[in-house]
């Protein structure tokens, strides 16, 4: 089923947004909490705009300035309560699977150590009130970078086997390296309950689909083989929906799967 991003169409309150993702012909949207709060929308407005045009709906939790696992006890506690805050809108909105950002080390790779055990308190913390929520938390792996702590396969197993409560996986193929193989990629994760997709290039993630350097067609019927969300992810802040625009052009050209 193929889903959209709101911050594709950042321009508009999410409740607009639900409609005009509709009218491109998506099967449903990805919510990002940040979109819902910076236009004080009522999460009552975007379930009946949902409701009314048959679209479903996932959660992408507060990510942005965040950090689960910060030496920083206060930065981490926001960070907490943030997406607490974005599991309760979840809930409001009748969104079932909710998108976390995992954390990232302060200082330096060296201080992992110190860093891990925080990571796992914080996010079963946040897996237990999901359950409350009657919503399901999806951990998200990150691009590589210095700092980030679930990059690989590997870390992202290795973290939903420590927690006490139940996860799920969100797989981004952007956030995996051109140099690796995307499919083993895949294989290897586990939990996988949704995915984001976008196009990258060496300098740049999130790029409009067939802009960039990901081998796409490769991997696409590997991403619809089961039936779950795959959500077309960007950021776009004109009213034009450029970015969405080019996206649809790529899709619609490439034949590449059913929007329904």
């Amino acid at each position: 089923m193929l889903y959209v991003s709101s911050t594709l169409m950042w321009a508009y309150p999410v409740e607009a947004a639900v409609l005009i993702a509709r009218q491109y012909g998506f099967a449903g949207m990805e919510v990002w909490a940040e979109h819902v709060w910076f236009y004080q929308s009522d999460p009552k407005e975007i379930q009946q705009a949902a409701k009314r045009a048959g679209m479903k709906l996932t959660l992408h939790a507060a990510s942005w300035d965040l950090n689960l696992c910060s030496l920083n006890h206060g930065i981490r506690k926001q960070s907490i309560e943030e997406v607490k805050r974005s599991l309760t809108l979840a809930s409001e909105i009748g969104a079932k699977s909710v998108t976390i950002h995992p954390g990232r080390v302060t200082l330096s790779p060296r201080n992992r150590s110190w860093h891990e055990p925080i990571l796992i308190e914080s996010v079963n913390e946040l897996a237990y009130e999901a359950r409350k929520k009657d919503c399901m938390l999806s951990i998200e792996h990150i691009e590589p970078l210095p700092k980030e702590m679930i990059v690989t396969p590997q870390d992202m197993n290795q973290l939903r086997t420590a927690l006490e409560y139940p996860t799920t996986t969100t797989f981004d193929i952007a956030h995996v390296p051109l140099s690796c193989s995307l499919s083993q990629f895949y294989r290897e994760l586990e939990g996988i309950d949704k995915i984001h997709v976008s196009d990258a290039t060496a300098t740049k993630l999130h790029v409009p689909l067939g802009t960039g350097e990901i081998d796409l067609l490769g991997i696409w019927p590997l991403l619809f083989e089961e039936k779950r969300p795959v959500v077309v992810e960007g950021f776009d802040d004109a009213r034009s929906l450029s970015q969405l625009k080019q996206n649809m052009v790529y899709l619609r050209q490439e034949d590449c799967v059913s929007f329904g």
